[in-house]
């Protein structure tokens, strides 16, 4: 049987144009995992608020996760991030300046939208995720809260059809398996492939 195609993707020091660029707000998170919004729902979370706060939180990248993406010719394979290029992705994104670039479905700029907390689940049992009310969430995933003062966005996270986010940027990749019948050729493609801006999208 053939091998999958499958890919680390990682942040290179030395390429200069490596760099996670934003968070975006997507109906399909590819990581699988919505985010959790708060309003006055104390019975469900405990959030004690006179006032909606439009505050969302969920993952923003889970480590080891085998995302499913499809080439230029419909073909499947998967990449994924470990632990150690997640935590640098997260001081990027603050060391740039970028809590408060983001869009929906990597497309729509939007304004009045801005990261108010960010983590990295260092103890999964006692980690925050839990009280919140998400299950199952392994060490070194990135949390992110999102303050959100676009009535435009909230409204789509209210009814639902806004569920998780979604990121974007330039990685470097490192081809840990192929198909054993796939070629030099398959190789360069594969790395055609991923010269332009990567984005999780499903």
């Amino acid at each position: 049987m053939d091998k999958k195609v499958l890919i680390e993707l990682f942040i290179d020091d030395k390429d200069q144009d490596n760099a996670l660029d934003m968070i975006s707000f997507v109906s399909a998170p590819a990581i699988e995992k919505d985010f959790m919004h708060f309003k006055e729902q104390k019975e469900k979370f405990e959030f004690k608020s006179d006032e909606e706060k439009r505050i969302v939180t969920g993952p923003a990248m889970v480590p080891n996760q085998e995302i499913i993406r499809m080439d230029a010719e419909d073909k499947p394979y998967f990449v994924y991030f470990t632990e150690e290029t997640i935590v640098k992705a997260q001081e990027v994104f603050a060391k740039y300046g970028k809590t408060k670039s983001t869009n929906f479905e990597h497309a729509t700029g939007m304004r009045d939208v801005t990261v108010v907390e960010s983590w990295i689940v260092t103890d999964p049992t006692n980690d925050k995720s839990n009280a919140l009310g998400f299950k199952d969430i392994p060490k070194g995933s990135w949390f992110v809260s999102y303050k959100i003062d676009n009535d435009d966005l909230w409204a789509k996270v209210k009814s639902g059809e806004v569920k998780g986010f979604s990121i974007e940027g330039v990685f470097s990749k490192n081809i840990i398996e192929l198909s054993k019948h796939d070629s030099d050729n398959t190789d360069d493609k594969l790395f055609n492939l991923f010269s332009e801006i990567f984005e999780l999208l499903d």
